[in-house]
C-alpha cells in the first residue's frame, strides 16, 4: 500500500469525522446479531442455502418459518413425525431451531383411513399446552394426498384462540420454469422499470401464509390516514431488524407517515388490524397485497429493490410512497434534508475509497446491474473489475438465452451509465486470484469465503452492512462505515480447519467428491424434469382451489 493511501485512512480519523469506534458502539447490538448470524450459519451462510436447495425445500418449510415470525402463533404440522423432525431446523436460521411445533404424527393407518381424528385431538392438546393466540394448521404431503377436511375440522372446534388452515402441501410446488420466466421479466425491467410486471419466486410457503391471513384472519377497520404496513421477511430472526424498524418509523414519522404494523413480525391482534393502514409496502410477494386491496381496499406499493437502489432510488421510493398516500408536496423538504445529510457523510468515506482500486464479485441469482451502479455513484468506489458468476443459474433451469440476456444487458447498462469496468464472466479461482493481484481490495459477500482463503484472496465482506436501514438513507452511510471498518481490519491469513477441506469451486460449500456432486447432479436433473405449470400460468404449478373461508378469490385476481 502506498504512503498516500495509508495517509488517507488516518487523515479521515484525525480530522474529527465520526470515529468508527463510536458508530460501532451505537450499533453494537446490530453488529452482534450480524456476526452471530454469520458464525452460526456454519460455513459462511452457504450451508443453509444447501439445505434449502437440496434438503428442506418445500412449502411446508417456508410456511413454518413464516408462522413462527408471528408473536403468539404456533405452527401445527398435520403429517408424519419425520416432517416435523426435519422442519424444526429451518434453513433460514440454522442456529434457531423451532422447538414449539406440535405434530399429529400420522402413521400408516391414518394414511389409509384419514387423520382427521388425530388433527382434532392435537388442536385441542396444542391449545391447552401452549395457550397461543393463533394455531396455524400446516398440512404435509401425506395429509394433502389423503384429503382430510381441515377446514371442516377447524370450523367445528371452539377454542379461545384463532385457528387457520394454510394450504402448504409440499408436492404443490412451483413450476420448474418459474425462475427462468421471472428472470426474463426482470431483464425487461432493468432498462425500463415502468413496464415491470411484478413476478415472484413462488413455492416457498411464505405466500400461502400471507394469503391465508388476509382471507381468514384480517378484519375490516377504519382506515388511519397516512399509515402503512411494511412486509418483512425474516423479521425478528434477521440481524438488526429491531433497530431497522425503529429507524424506519422515525424517518416515516418525520414525513407525517405512521407505520401500522410490519407483516409478519407482529402480534396476532396487529395482523387483524392491518386493514387500518392506507398503504401496504410490498417487499416479497404481490398476490397477498392484491387480495388485501380486493377485500379491504388497501392500496399497495411494490418496493422493487433494483429500481429503488442507491440514494436516488431511495429518494424515488419515498416520493412515490408519499404520492400513493396523497401527500405530494408535503414530504420533499424532509426527504431532501435526509438525502443531503447522507451525501455529506458519504463524501467523507468516498474521499478515502477513491484512493484504492476495487474488484466486485457477484453471483447471478439475485444480481442486477443497478446494484453495481451504487458502488461508483454513491460511494465513489473505483471499480476496475466486475466478476459475474452465472453458473448457479443453470441448475435452477434458467435457459442459456436468459443468461446471455443478463450478460448482454449488464454490459449495455454499464456503458450507458459510463461505468468503466472490465467484465469477467464465471471466473475460476485462479482467474479471480489474478484479478485480486491487480487491485487493492475484492468486494464480495460471504458466499465463497473459504475458497478465497485457500487461494490467498482477501475479500471485504459487503454482506455485513448491505441490509441496514432498507427504507432510508442511513443504511447507505452505515454500509460505507462497515466497509471502511473491514478495510482497516487485520486480514491476516487464517488456517482454520474448515478452510482445509477440498471444496468444489462451482457448488461451494459442497465438497469436491464424486458422491456429493453426483447427488447434486441427480437433484438438478429431477428438478428440470418435474411437471407443473409453464411458469406463465395463473398458479405457476400450484393447483388447488383457494386458501380457506373465501376459496378461489385470490387465484382469480
Amino acid at each position: 500500500m502506498s504512503e498516500m493511501k495509508a495517509i488517507g485512512v488516518s487523515d479521515f480519523m484525525e480530522k474529527g469525522y465520526e470515529s468508527l469506534q463510536e458508530r460501532e458502539k451505537e450499533h453494537r447490538d446490530a453488529i452482534h446479531d450480524m456476526f452471530r448470524d454469520r458464525t452460526f450459519h456454519g460455513i459462511h451462510q452457504n450451508t443453509t442455502w444447501q439445505l434449502h436447495r437440496y434438503g428442506i425445500n418445500c412449502k411446508l418449510s417456508g410456511s413454518i418459518y413464516a408462522v413462527s415470525e408471528i408473536t403468539g402463533a404456533i405452527p401445527l404440522i398435520h403429517g408424519p413425525a419425520g416432517c416435523a423432525f426435519h422442519q424444526r431446523l429451518t434453513p433460514r436460521k440454522i442456529y434457531a431451531p423451532i422447538s414449539d411445533m406440535p405434530c399429529t404424527n400420522l402413521e400408516e393407518k391414518a394414511t389409509i383411513y384419514g387423520g382427521e381424528e388425530e388433527l382434532r385431538s392435537k388442536i385441542i392438546e396444542t391449545y391447552h399446552r401452549y395457550h397461543p393466540d393463533l394455531i396455524a394448521v400446516l398440512p404435509a404431503c401425506v395429509s394433502g394426498l389423503v384429503g382430510d377436511d381441515l377446514q371442516g375440522i377447524i370450523a367445528e372446534i371452539d377454542l379461545p384462540c384463532d385457528l387457520l388452515h394454510v394450504p402448504c402441501e409440499g408436492f404443490a410446488h412451483r413450476s420448474r420454469q418459474s425462475l427462468d420466466f421471472m428472470m426474463k421479466e426482470h431483464l425487461k425491467a432493468w432498462k425500463d422499470p415502468t413496464i415491470f410486471p411484478f413476478r415472484e419466486i413462488r413455492g416457498c410457503g411464505h405466500m400461502e401464509v400471507m394469503l391465508t391471513i388476509v382471507d381468514q384472519l384480517m378484519e375490516e377497520q377504519d382506515v388511519v390516514e397516512h399509515s402503512v404496513n411494511i412486509e418483512t421477511f425474516g423479521g425478528r430472526r434477521t440481524f438488526g431488524y429491531a433497530r431497522q424498524l425503529e429507524e424506519t418509523k422515525k424517518l416515516f414519522a418525520s414525513m407525517g407517515i405512521t407505520v401500522q404494523t410490519s407483516l409478519l413480525s407482529c402480534t396476532v391482534d396487529e395482523l387483524k388490524r392491518a386493514p387500518a393502514a392506507e398503504l401496504n409496502i410490498v417487499g416479497r410477494g404481490l398476490r397477498w397485497a392484491e387480495q388485501m386491496e380486493k377485500e379491504f381496499g388497501t392500496k399497495h406499493l411494490i418496493r422493487r429493490r433494483f429500481f429503488y437502489s442507491g440514494l436516488d432510488g431511495t429518494d424515488r421510493f419515498l416520493m412515490e410512497m408519499a404520492s400513493k398516500l396523497g401527500m405530494d408536496g408535503a414530504v420533499e423538504e424532509v426527504v431532501l434534508r435526509e438525502k443531503n445529510r447522507a451525501l455529506e457523510e458519504l463524501e467523507k468515506y468516498g474521499t478515502i475509497f477513491a484512493n484504492y482500486d476495487f474488484a466486485l464479485f457477484m453471483q447471478g441469482f439475485f444480481f442486477t446491474p443497478h446494484s453495481v451502479q451504487e458502488y461508483p455513484v454513491d460511494y465513489n468506489i473505483p471499480l476496475k473489475y466486475l466478476c459475474l458468476d452465472t453458473r448457479r443459474l443453470k441448475e435452477h433451469n434458467v435457459s442459456d438465452e436468459t443468461i446471455e440476456g443478463i450478460i448482454k444487458q449488464t454490459g449495455e447498462l454499464l456503458d450507458e451509465w459510463d461505468i468503466d469496468v472490465e467484465l469477467v464472466l464465471n471466473p475460476t479461482l485462479g482467474e479471480l486470484s489474478d484479478v485480486a493481484k491487480k487491485v487493492d481490495y475484492v468486494l464480495g459477500r460471504r458466499n465463497t469465503a473459504l475458497l478465497y482463503e485457500q487461494a490467498g484472496i482477501n475479500v471485504l465482506d459487503t454482506s455485513i452492512g448491505i441490509h441496514s436501514s432498507p427504507f432510508g438513507f442511513d443504511g447507505k452511510v452505515e454500509f460505507a462505515m462497515n466497509l471502511l471498518r473491514e478495510m482497516r481490519r487485520d486480514h491476516t491469513k487464517r488456517n482454520t480447519i474448515v478452510s482445509r477441506l477440498n471444496y468444489d469451486e462451482t457448488y461451494y460449500p459442497m465438497l469436491a467428491d464424486s458422491t456429493s456432486l453426483a447427488a447434486r447432479e441427480m437433484w438438478s436433473g429431477m428438478w428440470c424434469m418435474r411437471g407443473g405449470g409453464d411458469g406463465n400460468d395463473g398458479d405457476c404449478g400450484y393447483g388447488g382451489s383457494g386458501v380457506g373461508r373465501r376459496p378461489k378469490q385470490w387465484q382469480e385476481s
